[in-house]
């Protein structure tokens, strides 16, 4: 039977949270003797709000109602559930290529503790550790609502001088690490360095206690500049992106590695992965003429490891100019040799079939906009936003076409077009 703590948040799930801490007098508190120290008032209204968060974003933590969250920016800063699974999937490929059964991964920055939780689902044994008490209170209870037996709780300041005794006793296969990004101002920060704890300074006393570390960075941080300051060691790179947008970066760290790293870009279920030098190597081709029919638009995890000279060398393709990310290949191309290879590009970013190619004009614009008045419409490389293009060409969002404004250079001329098309 539900306690009085997860009745008020199952019956408050909707309220608003204001009117909330006006007119309620009675505070429930935690019935859970290891959430003793947490304020009952402040408990339930950061529980609510962080489960608004969390609908989408982890819903099976939603949809445990038992569950607490001592405050509502963890639930913000943890990770989805979709790239919580991917990392538990690349732990699980890291200790099966050393040939580890039974594995034992340290999450050194635990937090809410999604990625704790799904790591327990591929190891043996799991240590958590958070510096911020209530978090550690909270995850401690959490754990156990969900199940996960295997998960060691540690409640430590990570820094070089105490990380022999967060990890005292258990001896990681891998070591994860998901470095807060926010400065002391709470403004976000994105270099690794300026990253707490401070990964660089840590990195000799992780490879002196494991072989394999995963790092989380920003997205927003260049894969060079980062694998330029991690050295050698670096096994691979994962960008991960889900619903158009890159969320993770991943780095995949082995004291064992001194070949050249391999960048991995996931998108929406499908994976792509390059050498690093067939990525630097790559020269960008484009097209013989604006004849347009077939346009790839690639996912931002293909955008964000700088692969679409790459994709094209690989596939057959061009780029439209060399600042527009959009690909093109022929009709010949895709019935014979692409369509046997189409499914690697399954998910790795969206695929038109282009109806018309205008150049780009007040007539253009005109007619197109007349044709298909309900459409998306997306601009690349010209001197106009998505807003603006679809204000001239004074259209509404719909599906009777996807009209797109490029810039296209042909060995004759470089030039802006309209291409309305269909998603195939």
């Amino acid at each position: 039977m539900p306690s009085s703590f997860e009745s008020f948040i199952k019956e408050n799930a909707e309220a608003e949270v204001s009117r909330l801490l006006l007119s309620c007098r009675d505070w429930p508190s935690p019935d859970s003797p290891s959430l003793g120290s947490l304020e009952g008032k402040s408990l339930a209204v950061n529980t609510i709000e962080a489960r608004r968060k969390l609908r989408d974003k982890a819903p099976e933590w939603y949809s445990k109602t038992s569950l607490v969250y001592p405050n509502a920016l963890c639930a913000e800063q943890c990770s989805s559930s979709v790239t919580a699974l991917y990392k538990a999937s690349l732990a699980a490929r890291i200790l099966s290529s050393s040939g580890i059964r039974e594995g034992r991964i340290a999450d050194l920055t635990g937090g809410l503790g999604v990625d704790s939780r799904a790591f327990a689902e591929v190891a043996g044994e799991v240590l958590y550790n958070e510096r911020d008490l209530c978090l550690y209170l909270a995850a401690g209870h959490n754990f156990k609502e969900l199940g996960a037996g295997n998960i060691r709780l540690v409640n430590g300041d990570l820094t070089p001088s105490t990380l022999g005794d967060i990890l005292l006793g258990f001896d990681p296969d891998i070591i994860y690490l998901d470095p807060a990004r926010r400065a002391g101002s709470g403004d976000r920060v994105y270099s690794i360095e300026d990253s707490s704890p401070d990964v660089l300074t840590l990195l000799p006393g992780l490879f002196e206690r494991s072989r394999h570390i995963l790092l989380k960075i920003s997205p927003m941080v260049d894969i060079s500049a980062a694998v330029g300051k991690l050295g050698p060691r670096v096994r691979e790179i994962h960008a991960v992106a889900t619903g158009g947008e890159c969320k993770e970066s991943l780095v995949w760290m082995d004291r064992g590695w001194d070949g050249e790293y391999s960048i991995v870009c996931r998108e929406d279920g499908g994976t792509l992965s390059f050498g690093r030098g067939e990525v630097v190597r790559a020269k960008p081709s484009f097209p013989d003429s604006a004849y347009v029919r077939f346009l790839f638009d690639p996912g931002k995890s293909i955008l964000k490891a700088q692969a679409c000279n790459a994709l094209c060398e690989r596939f057959g393709m061009v780029k439209l100019a060399r600042f527009t990310h959009l690909l093109s290949f022929n009709e010949a191309l895709l019935e014979d040799e692409f369509r046997s290879r189409l499914g690697e590009l399954a998910g790795m970013g969206r695929l038109y079939r282009i109806d018309e190619v205008r150049k780009m004009d007040k007539s253009a614009f005109k007619e197109l906009g007349a044709k298909y008045p309900n459409s998306e419409v997306t601009a690349r490389n010209i001197p106009l936003s998505s807003v603006e293009l679809r204000n001239r060409l004074r259209v509404r969002s719909g599906d009777d076409a996807h009209i797109f404004g490029v810039r296209i250079e042909t060995p004759f001329e470089s030039a802006k077009f309209l291409l309305a098309g269909h998603r195939i």
